[in-house]
């Protein structure tokens, strides 16, 4: 009974752990094998919990030397083979092994056991409330666990007639819940789960309050700090690490792989920090977005597609206390206008009259620039001027024909404000002017100076931990004097700062940007975090509008996607402009195609294991048979014909003549009596001695000893010449 409770107790517990974890140590889901093995290995675990001590050490020491010869058999390249693909059997084993010890835990405590079924019990609560998938085997065996814990409570609280022992009650009981249990496996799925939208909807409303105010605590403002997005323009010491979620964004565009998301942008420099503007109005980045569609236009229609896409983004704000919106820089404002209200843009950002806080949503209608497209350096250095009829046909395709600020005479009056703002000079030292002299003469197009540029500053060193900005900075002078031949390291702020300062040394238009640059993963949806905050420069081309630079070293240049018309176009090609700092490392070769293993098992793989095992047990044997021996002749009188009547009881039993547990010897005597076995019933002397030792003050004799031991070993030879199974577990008893 106590066997088949620990199986009951046990056995669900041990797959439960295997299904539930299994993933984890790398057991392959929903095996059969792996199942199975669990459950052979528990099951003889708890055989030999509920065993002797003699019989569980002998059955530990075979498995042992049956496992040693396995190793030793097995040769240094099955060994390989095994710790390569089958290591998980170890990890199964261990779980197995670490279930079978909880289960005992739980049978020693009744806590354990209430606290266990509670914890499944809200596993499937709230595995059902959030969607999670449930196996109908995890369900069936967690509801076979409460139902006997259930049980068990019962049986403590009522009082009853019936069976007063839990352990047999539960045993009792125990086919008609598996049963139950069964049924749950067999019974088909629903079409359509039942939705639990009452208690999603509770859960939602509280997460979102506790979210939204957990937001307002960190993140009173829209400076996120030490990690993340900031809307102050100074630099940081140093860089700590928040992986917040801030965004989900879905698109309806696959092709799109990064996204650069500006949230502010400027061009004015205060020697320690960048000011931004976010209270004049400006139209400047559907200008911006206008003047690059023409220029692509322009620039061929067979390869519109693989310059610039389009893209609908529906962006859902998580931890967060913003006004900003963040969006790529080629935003469709008239389109995204009608699909938020009060949105404004403010100098280049993107404001919102209210605060976004957690799980609120808006919606951003954009363009993305390929910039992995060769034929983009040819575009932004030969882009054509813009005539008035292009560009109306521009702003009525945009929705934005007939508003204020996106006339043809304003877009004039745009390119000139981008050189009087953009294209300033803050004064530089001699040593800078002659490293930005070397590019100028270095470089034919304002396209090929940027990519000198960006080189130069990517050949330095990227780091989170550069300190705070000596006191002595308090210009654009200075500050390159320091960050370009002092300090050499930095984080985005620095490598984009001193881009942009030297492109307009250099009478480039470059703005300064701030916001996240995130690189879409498996799923379908981008997550953006803190983490992926980041700042770029972005570079004024005539006629084709803003497009991005990446100084910053260890981040990627490319944001795009393979393109439709160019069949030799590779994908992340190789930049010749960081060849001027730097060298490309060379590919390892491959290594060689190992040998295919033989595929021809060796016999010794299994004649070394059993060779192993039979040499085991007859040193086992022997050993025992001697300690008998030598434990039997220190024996007293008494003890010695005690000893021979329990072996000789047992060898009866094996002969088919066990003795009943309300049986005396007498009665045992007696009906063995009445047998034709002849050859049994002249060697039952042995239980009158027996009686005399044991209920009379009569000492034993060596005439006594002589003749219980002849007996015995008259029935051992009986034994040994009915079966040969009995042969055998003489040979492994030591009997």
């Amino acid at each position: 009974m106590s066997t088949l409770y620990d199986l009951i107790n046990i056995l669900p517990c041990s797959l439960l752990t295997v299904m539930l974890f299994g993933r984890y140590a790398g057991i392959p889901e929903g095996s059969l094998l792996s199942y199975a093995l669990c459950l052979i290995f528990s099951s003889g675990m708890i055989l030999l919990r509920n065993t002797k001590k003699q019989n569980r050490l002998r059955s530990i020491g075979i498995v042992s030397v049956f496992i040693a010869g396995l190793l030793l058999a097995a040769g240094r390249e099955y060994r390989q083979l095994f710790i390569t693909e089958y290591f998980w059997v170890i990890n199964l084993l261990g779980l197995s092994a670490a279930a079978f010890v909880f289960g005992i835990v739980m049978d020693k405590n009744i806590w354990i056991r209430r606290a266990a079924a509670a914890a499944l019990l809200v596993y499937c609560i709230t595995g059902t409330i959030l969607g999670q998938k449930i196996s109908k085997e995890v369900f069936a065996l967690v509801c076979f666990v409460l139902l006997v814990r259930l049980a068990e409570e019962v049986q403590r609280k009522w009082e009853k007639n019936g069976c007063p022992d839990i352990r047999e009650h539960i045993t009792r009981i125990s086919p008609f819940l598996l049963a139950m249990c069964l049924a749950v496996c067999i019974m088909p799925l629903p079409d359509k789960p039942y939705d639990w939208k009452f208690a999603k909807n509770i859960y939602s409303a509280a997460a979102s309050c506790i979210s939204r105010i957990y937001g307002y605590i960190t993140h009173p403002s829209d400076d996120y700090g030490q990690a993340g997005f900031s809307d102050k323009g100074g630099f940081l010491s140093g860089l700590g690490e928040n992986d917040d979620e801030v965004l989900r964004i879905s698109s309806d565009n696959n092709n799109i792989t990064d996204l650069r998301l500006i949230g502010c942008i400027s061009g004015e420099f205060r020697g320690q920090e960048w000011a931004f503007d976010t209270e004049s109005e400006s139209c400047s980045r559907m200008i911006d977005t206008l003047e690059t569609c023409c220029a692509v236009r322009k620039f061929g229609s067979s390869s519109r597609s693989d310059l610039l896409q389009g893209a609908n983004m529906e962006c859902e704000t998580l931890f967060y206390n913003t006004r900003y919106i963040f969006s790529p820089a080629k935003i469709r404002m008239g389109f995204t206008k009608e699909r938020n209200d009060g949105l404004n843009e403010k100098n280049g950002s993107i404001i919102s009259e209210k605060r976004f806080g957690y799980k609120e949503s808006y919606n951003v209608s954009c363009y993305v620039l390929n910039y992995d497209n060769p034929n983009l350096e040819e575009l932004l250095n030969n882009a054509e001027p813009i005539s008035k009829e292009e560009w109306d046909q521009a702003i009525k395709s945009e929705n934005v024909f007939g508003k204020s600020g996106y006339s043809y005479v304003d877009y004039q009056e745009y390119r000139s404000e981008v050189y009087s703002e953009y294209c300033r000079s803050y004064g530089i030292s001699g040593k800078t002017a002659e490293l930005l002299n070397k590019i100028r003469s270095s470089s034919s197009s304002r396209y090929e100076a940027a990519k000198m540029l960006e080189a130069y500053l990517r050949s330095m060193e990227y780091s989170t931990d550069c300190g705070p900005l000596p006191d002595n900075v308090s210009d654009a002078e200075s500050y390159l004097d320091y960050f370009l031949f002092t300090s050499r390291k930095g984080y985005c702020k620095h490598f984009a700062t001193a881009f942009t300062l030297m492109a307009h040394e250099l009478g480039i238009p470059c703005r300064y940007v701030q916001g996240y640059y995130v690189h879409k993963g498996s799923g379908d949806d981008i997550i953006v975090t803190q983490n992926d905050a980041h700042a770029w420069p972005e570079v004024y081309f005539d006629n084709a509008g803003w497009t991005a630079f990446e100084p910053t070293p260890g981040y990627s240049v490319s944001a795009g996607w393979d393109t439709v018309n160019n069949s030799s176009y590779v994908f992340n090609s190789h930049d010749p402009y960081s060849e001027l700092y730097s060298k490309a490392e060379e590919a390892p070769e491959l290594s060689e195609k190992p040998e295919s293993r033989n595929s021809k098992i060796d016999p010794l793989i299994f004649i070394i294991p059993s060779l192993s095992v039979i040499t085991f047990l007859i040193l086992l044997c022997v050993i025992s048979r001697s300690a008998a021996k030598n434990k039997y002749k220190r024996m007293s009188s008494h003890d010695k014909i005690r000893y021979l009547t329990q072996r000789s009881l047992r060898f009866l039993s094996y002969l088919g003549f066990p003795m009943e547990a309300d049986e005396t010897l007498s009665e045992f005597s007696d009906r063995v009596m009445k047998s034709d076995r002849q050859d049994i019933k002249d060697n039952l002397g042995f239980i009158p001695v027996y009686e005399t030792a044991l209920y009379s003050d009569r000492q034993i004799t060596e005439a006594d000893l002589l003749s219980a031991e002849k007996m015995n070993a008259a029935l051992r030879g009986l034994v040994k010449n009915s079966k040969l199974r009995y042969r055998i577990l003489l040979m492994i008893s030591g009997l």
